[in-house]
C-alpha cells in the first residue's frame, strides 16, 4: 500500500495522518510535503502513525532529517500513536530518546503555543 498522507490543521498545528507503508519514495513524499508546511510558516507538526503498518531504515533516516529541518525553522515535530512494531523499532534504535512520542492527540497537542 502507497503511503497516504491526510492534512488537519487545528489552530498553530498540523496533523498528518499517514496510512501504509513508510518506505522507498514514500519517505520523499513526506519530506516534500513537511518542506512545504515549513515554507509556510507551520512549523507546529505531529506526525500521526496510528495506521503505518510499516517503516524501514531509510525513513528513520528521512525522520531524523525532517525533525531537524523543523527544528531549524524554529519549530516542534511530534510523533502520535505508534504501533507495537513502529515502537518497538524505535526503541531498538534508541530513537525514542529523540523523539517526543504520544499516545493520545490531546497530549501531542499541549504545549504547543499559539500563534
Amino acid at each position: 500500500m502507497a503511503l497516504r498522507i491526510g492534512r488537519r490543521d487545528i489552530g498553530p498545528v498540523t496533523i498528518l495522518d499517514l496510512t501504509g507503508k513508510l518506505a522507498g519514495e514514500a519517505n520523499e513524499t513526506l519530506a516534500d510535503r513537511i518542506e512545504d508546511l515549513i515554507d509556510t510558516g507551520r512549523t507546529s507538526l505531529i506526525l500521526n502513525l496510528r495506521d503505518v503498518s510499516f517503516i524501514d531504515s531509510a525513513a528513520l533516516g528521512g525522520l531524523l532529517s525532517t525533525r531537524s529541518a523543523v527544528m531549524k525553522a524554529g519549530g516542534r515535530l511530534r510523533l502520535l500513536n505508534l504501533t507495537d512494531r513502529v515502537w518497538d523499532l524505535m526503541v531498538t534504535t534508541k530513537l525514542e530518546l529523540v523523539f517526543e512520542t504520544f499516545r493520545s492527540e490531546a497530549d501531542a497537542m499541549e504545549g504547543f503555543a499559539p500563534r
